[in-house]
């Protein structure tokens, strides 16, 4: 997996926690390319995931609000 599309969704992350759903159309890519990246950047400890007021999961960087 590419390392430039990693970079890329680290960033778009730290501007603000996007569903999977707004990443992949943020970056032009599919739903489940899209999963495959988050999915390594969370076993990586690079991002963590959380449910918002209306219980949608989010995700943003680990250090984001530290």
């Amino acid at each position: 997996m590419s390392a430039k599309l990693r970079k890329q969704a680290l960033q778009l992350l730290a501007e603000q926690p996007l569903t999977l759903k707004e990443l992949a159309k943020k970056m032009g890519l599919k739903e489940k390319r899209a999963f495959r990246i988050l999915r390594s950047l969370f076993e990586k400890g690079q991002i963590k995931s959380f449910k918002d007021q209306d219980n949608v999961r989010r995700y943003m960087p680990v250090d984001a609000g530290a």
